[in-house]
């Protein structure tokens, strides 16, 4: 028989063996991730997956639904039942979203309203995390910084506003109708398995495809380097996840980050260094995007609280992210 979920820390080591969780956006990057984790620790893992997307990771159940359809959510959640639910799915680009902001705003608020009502209608509603980002804050004063829960939501761009508002959904829902969602905004996160559109991937392509191709060198072309930004390791992420699905307050806000923030330079850096050839590294002004965040970084003290801490290092992070794209490339 399957036992439900324990909120205090003597018994979560038990209850964690025989949970059953739903994640939504399974074959996203920390999706995949999270999907690992929770089957190396003994979970039933259920998965939604787009139809016409990428499927589900090994040893996950998978469910081919569209995010925002509402009944489709609401006839899995109640066969299933879950235990927890993790919303991972979403469109989840920045720059992408100013060419889409209709679409970026459908999927991102009605799919979080979609899972939400689903979630709502069951008799033993679950803990519900809903993953929305650090871009919710947009432009925050230096001085401000770290940004945390209370700090006010300015979003610049129609991902960080369709994240704010699921954000806010979530609120509301849990004070409006008692559902246990539990806000967590995540901020940059990296590693394997990441897929090009975003800066250490990208870099790491370059760098792998350059060395495939038997180059004696590389230039490795970027946006902004001087931008900062919170990077923690996604496997730390998922970690944070994990413990918020036995753990979290619902209706605390918590956000998985470093506390502190880096250059990207720092990483393109780091990237190169590890590269078995020359390269070079320059910032080409097409690929910036104007009026972004100069510095963004978050404090992690409501996770902190429960125990939990980064602990992979930055090295470690650029340097499984070079290698797997390496191997993704030898594979064809």
């Amino acid at each position: 028989m399957r036992r439900t979920v324990q909120p205090s820390r003597e018994s979560s080591l038990v209850a964690l063996q025989t949970v059953r969780v739903l994640i939504s956006g399974v074959s996203g990057f920390a999706g995949r991730h999270l999907a690992a984790l929770a089957l190396s620790r003994g979970a039933e893992v259920h998965g939604l997956v787009r139809p016409a997307g990428a499927g589900a990771p090994d040893g996950v159940i998978a469910h081919a639904i569209e995010i925002s359809d509402r009944a489709a959510i609401a006839e899995v959640l109640a066969r299933l039942r879950p235990d927890a639910v993790v919303h991972l799915a979403g469109a989840s680009s920045v720059g992408r979203s100013f060419g889409d902001p209709l679409g970026t705003w459908d999927v991102n608020l009605n799919g979080t309203l979609a899972v939400l009502e689903g979630v709502r209608a069951l008799d033993a509603p679950p803990r519900t995390l809903v993953v929305t980002s650090g871009e919710i804050y947009g432009r925050v004063p230096v001085e401000d910084l770290p940004v945390g829960p209370a700090t006010p939501l300015t979003p610049l761009s129609p991902y960080g506003a369709s994240k704010a508002a699921a954000d806010l959904a979530a609120a509301q829902y849990h004070l409006g109708y008692d559902v246990p969602a539990i806000r967590v905004r995540a901020f940059n996160h990296i590693g394997p398995g990441q897929d090009e559109r975003f800066v250490v991937p990208n870099v790491a392509r370059q760098i792998a495809a350059a060395e495939s191709r038997g180059d004696r060198e590389v230039v490795v072309r970027v946006g902004n380097v001087s931008t900062r930004r919170d990077f923690t390791d996604v496997r730390d992420v998922v970690e944070a996840y994990w413990l918020l699905m036995h753990e979290g307050d619902p209706g605390t806000v918590y956000q998985p980050c470093s506390g502190r923030s880096r250059a990207v330079r720092e990483l393109v850096d780091g990237l190169a260094a590890l590269s078995t050839i020359d390269a070079t590294i320059e910032s080409d002004a097409a690929l910036r995007r104007e009026g972004e965040q100069e510095d963004l970084y978050g404090s992690p003290d409501t996770l902190r609280a429960l125990g939990w801490s980064p602990v992979i290092p930055l090295e470690r992070s650029l340097g499984d992210a070079l290698d797997w794209w390496r191997a993704r490339l030898a594979a064809g």
